[in-house]
């Protein structure tokens, strides 16, 4: 079984125990904290990747790190559980579904525009309303600068890509010169 499918389950699981507790918004804060923790320590890394490190000894730094950081007891017991389960190792991807699927049922889609050279605020607002109104649900858009596009936009929203690039517009006049 891959491990996004491994940790969607984690997710989602630990989505339905944050409802029933009202704390989805909290949970998802405690938990990019302990990642960012994580993440930030290459020493960390080193020894959760190590096998020689006796899985006792890894549990009792987890456990020290998690005290310390004062989380929530949802969090808390979740990350125990993953340590009981072997599963620590997932807990980025875990943590990455996690916030997807709380975005979601906020009704937030996050969108990716890529654009040959960087846009003024005021036409990224109008692209993020534009997708907003395409969708029905509020946009959060990141822009990346890819300057072989050539010109125009490439949109992501999800799986969903809108390919308004120069780029592409040029190979459809290609391909079509050629097909005569």
């Amino acid at each position: 079984m891959s491990q996004i499918v491994i940790a969607t389950r984690y997710a989602k699981a630990l989505l339905n125990l944050a409802e029933k507790d009202g704390s989805i918004e909290s949970v998802d804060e405690d938990l990019s904290e302990v990642v960012q923790t994580f993440n930030s320590s290459e020493e960390l890394q080193s020894l959760f990747a190590d096998p020689k490190v006796l899985s006792s000894d890894k549990r009792n730094i987890v456990l020290k790190i998690l005290e310390k950081l004062q989380l929530r007891p949802l969090v808390h017991t979740f990350i125990e559980y993953l340590l009981s389960k072997k599963r620590i190792e997932l807990l980025a991807e875990i943590q990455t579904v996690f916030s997807s699927l709380v975005r979601e049922k906020m009704g937030i889609l996050n969108a990716e525009i890529t654009v040959a050279k960087e846009l003024p605020e005021s036409t990224i607002s109008d692209i993020k309303q534009k997708l907003s109104n395409y969708s029905g649900k509020d946009v959060h858009v990141r822009v990346k600068i890819d300057n072989s596009i050539i010109g125009g936009v490439v949109t992501r929203i999800g799986s969903v890509v809108i390919d308004g690039s120069l780029r592409n517009q040029l190979a459809r006049v290609y391909q079509s010169i050629i097909r005569g």
